[in-house]
């Protein structure tokens, strides 16, 4: 078996090239169907996005918990019944939308009147698609998943694009948009038959309760994370233009990669941790999590902290000059970034903290868009990422609090500060000198916006060596094969003898029950 860290390199090269690619789309839009159209084009992948986040309620992500505890006829059953679900939540939420469009962004009711058939075909097609995103990684297929993700964001990439660059109107971008998800449908189908398999009929009652009991305080817990997130967007949708919501967005985009990040490590950790719990090592657990949080951070940290240094260059360089203003957003976007860059997520999720998650996301929201509503007021178009950047450090120590009074350790032990600090103290510094350097030497735009950053990561990379703090890293790598081995070969020795009470989820669900 590929070790954790192999893994990781793998999917994370493939969502990066993915980034890169989805990036290069709004990068060309931008210069062929104007700013109005590019607006409209932004509204639209808002309205599909937050249908995304919101109704699926946590169901794909949970297939990462029991596929671990699952045998392969309770994998086909777990599978049809998350598909069954994403279709039956994704047509309440296109009858909704229809329903209540007047309540709409007048933007958006545009949108809907002009295009509402593809807006419907592709949602379905998009939360579907989703389980493309978790099935792989479940059953451990990473190196599938990650030329599944390179084909089909690179056929979306010369879709849209040539949508864009031959017919320059919005429309024919959609068409293509949709085109491309329905690709992603078909990779999905294949996977489905060849790995894993499907039986959507009849519904076993029993394990899909069970499925829902575990998956839906999660999936509420994301669904108000998600919409305090999405919030301030809608916010910016209602009260601006279409042009000044596209200027808004440009911030979402670029930090898009750190998210698809912290995605990848989420995803690889959380059914070696189920494994793990299960077998009650929750020593193993914690050094996994914390050693995956480092490594991770080690890359998002430095690169945040560049991207922070020349926003103003690189969001010239890319959007064009009118674009620039989104600058102080995506500043603001950055700093949550690193507060959201040590991730909870998989140790909530083995110990079964759904409820408290649920409580503490449903306790910030309405301190998150009131703080957006206020600093919209009173700062404009930047104001209304504060409620983000706040609600995120209130809801980050609640998480650490939680956690550490369900495993009993000190929040002081529950991650590795002391090299977390170091690297983001070395981030700092390091996008410091260079941004200084870059202030006295005047540099042309393009100059700025590619060798500083790029000078940034280098600076940083020598003084890890230097520091010593690379070798640090490198043992980490290798323990994490370590656990990785223990993880694989615990999985080995159950299907030789799993019992039935292991073999069904509930009970790896009572089991995971935290005191």
């Amino acid at each position: 078996m590929a070790s954790i860290l192999r893994q990781g390199i793998v999917l994370s090269v493939a969502r990066y090239v993915e980034q890169f690619i989805m990036l290069l789309t709004p990068v060309v839009l931008v210069r062929t169907v104007g700013t109005t159209d590019f607006g409209e084009y932004r509204l639209f992948w808002l309205l599909a996005t937050t249908v995304t986040l919101l109704f699926p309620l946590g169901l794909p992500r949970s297939l990462l918990f029991f596929f671990a505890r699952l045998d392969p006829e309770g994998r086909r059953i777990y599978v049809g019944q998350t598909a069954l679900f994403l279709l039956a939540t994704t047509m309440l939420a296109a009858l909704l939308i229809f329903v209540f469009s007047d309540a709409l962004p007048s933007g958006m009711k545009d949108l809907l009147h002009q295009h509402g058939f593809l807006l419907t075909a592709f949602l379905f097609a998009s939360n579907l698609g989703l389980l493309l995103d978790i099935l792989p990684n479940a059953t451990g297929q990473i190196a599938w998943q990650a030329q599944a993700v390179l084909i089909t964001s690179a056929f979306r990439a010369v879709l849209v694009v040539s949508a864009a660059v031959i017919f320059q109107r919005l429309e024919e971008v959609l068409v293509a948009t949709l085109i491309a998800a329905c690709m992603r449908l078909g990779v999905l189908g294949y996977f489905i038959e060849r790995y894993c398999g499907i039986r959507l009929f009849p519904i076993d009652k029993q394990q899909f309760r069970e499925q829902l009991r575990c998956a839906i305080p999660f999936g509420v817990a994301t669904v108000l994370f998600h919409v305090r997130k999405q919030a301030e967007q809608w916010i910016v949708a209602s009260i601006f233009s279409s042009a000044v919501f596209g200027i808004f967005s440009i911030a979402t985009t670029l930090v898009m990669p750190f998210e698809v990040l912290r995605g990848v490590l989420v995803n690889l950790l959380t059914p070696k941790m189920s494994r793990l719990h299960s077998l009650g090592n929750h020593e193993e657990l914690l050094r996994l999590n914390n050693q995956g949080n480092v490594i991770i951070n080690a890359i998002i940290f430095p690169a945040a902290a560049a991207l922070f240094a020349f926003s103003d260059e690189v969001i010239h360089f890319l959007f064009t000059q009118e674009y620039t203003s989104g600058s102080p957003v995506l500043r603001i976007y950055l700093l949550q970034t690193m507060i959201w860059a040590i991730e909870l997520t998989p140790l909530l999720y083995v110990f079964e903290q759904g409820s408290s998650n649920l409580r503490y996301e449903a306790v910030v929201f309405p301190f998150a868009v009131l703080s957006s509503l206020v600093g919209v007021r009173y700062f404009g178009l930047p104001g209304a990422a504060i409620g983000s950047l706040l609600s995120a450090l209130v809801v980050n120590a609640l998480f650490l609090q939680r956690i550490s009074k369900v495993m009993g350790i000190p929040v002081t032990r529950l991650q590795d500060w002391n090299n977390l600090g170091g690297i983001l103290g070395v981030s700092i510094v390091c996008a410091l000198v260079v941004r200084l350097s870059a202030d006295l030497l005047k540099p042309s735009t393009p100059v700025a916006a590619i060798g500083g950053p790029a000078a940034i990561l280098g600076l940083y990379a020598i003084i890890l060596v230097l520091t010593g703090r690379y070798r640090t890293l490198a043992e980490m790598r290798n323990k994490l094969g370590q656990i990785d081995e223990t993880v694989a070969s615990s999985r080995v020795e159950a299907t030789g003898h799993r019992s039935q009470a292991d073999a069904t989820p509930s009970a790896s669900c009572a089991s995971g029950k935290a005191g």
